[in-house]
């Protein structure tokens, strides 16, 4: 499956039969890029419902979200303190949306700067994406 990729924060959502619908992401450091909006369900969902009725520091860091040809958000990395190795990495089983998968910190970044996840961290990923996105 091929994934596109936005880079930015959260501008606006919106709340519907007591779910998130939908997010509009922007890039407040790029004003010429055009905002986008992406839909939600499941694990996702909660949790970026959860996070923004916070005040941790993760909801403000400009993160990579990937998401498909249907605009359906499919994983969230929040950037790390290493090019090219993010702090944490949000996502959901292809097979379970409820299920939700964190790898990096656990809990919310609550650092501007976050450190890289660890290797072992990078290593469960690779394993996990081996297992359920084939």
């Amino acid at each position: 499956m091929k994934l596109y990729k936005y880079s930015g924060t959260i501008e606006e959502l919106a709340v519907e039969h007591g779910r998130i619908s939908y997010i509009k992401l922007f890039d407040v450091t790029d004003l010429n890029k055009a905002p986008t909006r992406l839909e939600v369900f499941g694990a996702l969902s909660k949790y970026i419902e959860a996070i923004e009725i916070t005040d941790a520091e993760e909801r403000y860091i400009k993160s990579d979200w990937y998401f498909d040809s249907s605009l359906y958000l499919r994983r969230i990395e929040i950037p790390g303190s290493e090019v090219g190795r993010p702090a944490k990495i949000i996502t959901q089983s292809p097979h379970n949306i409820e299920r939700l998968e964190i790898f990096g910190q656990q809990d919310y970044i609550q650092t501007s700067k976050p450190d890289s996840m660890s290797r072992e961290e990078i290593y469960r990923l690779v394993d996990w994406e081996r297992e359920n996105m084939n």
